[in-house]
C-alpha cells in the first residue's frame, strides 16, 4: 500500500475517532404560556421558532452526557445591570437595550457533567435578585410543539430581573446555549496525531509529484 494511502487512512481514522457523538438536554416543565408581546424580542424569538415560555416550579434542564455548553448573549432590556453565570463563565450587561440576535455575543463555555443544571446556570441583578432553573425569574423559550421531556442540543434562556412585581416578559437577559459532547473535542494528543498524519500525507504527495516519467526511446 502506498504511503499516501496509509496516511490518508490513518488520518480518516483519527477524524472518525474524534467525530461528534450526540449530546443534548432534556427540558421538563408543568406548563407553558405564549411569549408576551411586552417582550422586546418577541419577533426575534418567533423568528427562531420560539413562541412559548416555560418557567417556575416543575421546570428543569437535564444534561444527558458530560458536555461542553457554549453561551451567547442575544438580547437584553433592563435598567439594571444583569449577570449570567455558569461554571467558569460570568458576563454582566450594562446597557438598557441591546439586540444581538443577528450578531450574538460569545459569553464563554462550561464543561459540565451529566445531570441537573439547576444551580449551575444562574441569572442575577444589581438590585440583588437571582434566579436559577425552577425559580420564577428564570425562563426557557421553546417552540409551539415542544413538549415536556423533549430533548434539544440548543436551548434558549430568559431572565426577569424584578425581585418583586415581576413583569413576566423575561427579556432582561436572553441567552442561547449550545451543547457539544466532550467526545467531539479532540484532546491535545489527538490533534498532534492529526497534524502528523497531514504532514506525512504532504511529504508523500511531494515525492509523488517529484517523480519523472521515463523517456521514450
Amino acid at each position: 500500500m502506498h504511503m499516501l494511502t496509509k496516511a490518508a487512512l490513518g488520518f480518516a481514522g483519527l477524524l472518525a475517532a474524534s467525530s461528534p457523538a450526540s449530546a443534548a438536554v432534556t427540558i421538563n416543565f408543568t406548563g407553558s404560556t405564549a411569549i408576551p408581546g411586552s417582550n422586546d424580542f418577541q419577533s426575534d424569538l418567533n423568528g427562531l421558532g420560539l413562541t412559548q415560555l416555560a418557567t417556575g416550579a416543575g421546570t428543569s434542564i437535564l444534561l444527558d452526557a458530560d458536555s461542553m455548553i457554549s453561551f451567547e448573549l442575544l438580547g437584553t432590556e433592563s435598567s439594571l445591570d444583569d449577570t449570567f453565570s455558569a461554571p467558569g463563565v460570568s458576563y454582566t450587561e450594562m446597557t438598557t437595550l441591546l439586540n444581538s440576535f443577528a450578531t450574538p455575543i460569545a459569553l464563554g463555555s462550561s464543561m459540565l457533567a451529566a445531570g441537573d443544571l439547576a444551580g449551575l446556570l444562574m441569572f442575577s441583578t444589581s438590585a440583588g435578585g437571582s434566579a436559577t432553573i425552577g425559580d420564577p425569574g428564570f425562563g426557557i423559550f421553546i417552540g409551539p410543539d415542544f413538549t415536556s421531556g423533549g430533548t434539544t442540543s440548543v436551548f434558549y434562556l430568559g431572565y426577569d430581573d424584578r425581585v418583586t412585581n415581576q413583569d413576566d416578559d423575561f427579556d432582561d437577559f436572553v441567552v442561547r446555549a449550545t451543547v457539544t459532547p466532550l467526545s467531539a473535542v479532540p484532546e491535545a494528543g489527538t490533534w498532534a496525531m492529526m497534524l502528523l498524519g497531514l504532514g506525512v500525507a504532504g511529504v508523500a504527495l511531494r515525492r509523488r509529484s517529484g517523480r519523472t516519467l521515463p523517456q521514450l526511446a
